[in-house]
């Protein structure tokens, strides 16, 4: 089956039928991609470890497909991000070395949450000491310039709670490295922070506001549940193994 190249930002939103996930990954007019068996991959850079990957949109069965065909446009070990499930569907002599996370994301405010009134906007190095204990693989850190500020609620020796706006796609938001205190937990105080940044962000004109999150993170997927985040969007992402055929 031919593919359809995509040549902008516009073509990939088409073929996608603008997807949050999709419009979240484009932060530039021009890409590369292509389209083909009801399934969509462009080249991007990853909002939260800021590498090139090949991303993709639709159905495992529909995205294998698609990357079969593209296997001669990619290297072994280009960074791929996959619909969840679409791996074992590969070619024999393709494998997937990847970590499993989810994409949730808000098209309009969340119920405001007891303690938004104590969130306020912080200094970067102010996050660092939380981050360092609480979410030491936090995606984004004080002085990474992705982030354009910080929120966070004051404790009596620093930050009880913190959350970042990493956003660059035009009208999406995009909240990073969201941590509370191991001391501060069951207080309500990351539902806070997620929402007000995420107020914030709908007020200065965005239509959605995403996150990430790894798949294995429980208290993080209750915390989003509860603010009404949709979980449509599972994927795993790595480097593609691309072994010679026999």
């Amino acid at each position: 089956m031919p593919l359809t190249t995509l040549t902008s930002a516009a073509e990939v939103l088409l073929a996608s039928d603008h997807d949050p996930y999709v419009r979240s990954t484009l932060r530039q007019p021009m890409v590369s991609g292509w389209a083909g068996h009801g399934a969509v991959a462009w080249r991007a850079t990853d909002a939260e470890e800021r590498v090139p990957y090949v991303m993709t949109w639709g159905q495992p069965a529909q995205v294998a497909l698609l990357i079969e065909e593209l296997l001669p446009e990619l290297r072994d070990q280009t960074r791929v991000t996959l619909p969840r499930g679409t791996a074992p569907l590969l070619p024999a002599w393709v494998a997937l070395d990847g970590t499993d996370w989810d994409f949730r994301w808000l098209g309009e405010p969340p119920p405001v949450q007891p303690g938004e009134d104590a969130v306020v906007e912080v200094r970067g190095e102010q996050a660092g000491p939380l981050l360092a204990l609480a979410s030491p693989t936090a995606s984004a850190l004080p002085g990474d310039p992705a982030v354009r500020r910080w929120l966070g609620v004051r404790g009596l020796d620093g930050l009880s709670a913190c959350a970042a706006d990493t956003s660059g796609a035009t009208g999406v938001g995009h909240l990073s490295s969201i941590a509370v205190h191991p001391d501060a937990r069951g207080r309500g105080l990351g539902a806070a922070v997620s929402a007000a940044l995420t107020r914030r962000l709908f007020a200065e004109g965005c239509d959605v506001v995403t996150l990430g999150m790894y798949a294995t993170n429980t208290a993080g997927r209750a915390l989003y549940d509860h603010l009404g985040m949709k979980d449509e969007h599972r994927f795993t992402s790595g480097p593609l193994q691309i072994r010679s055929r026999w």
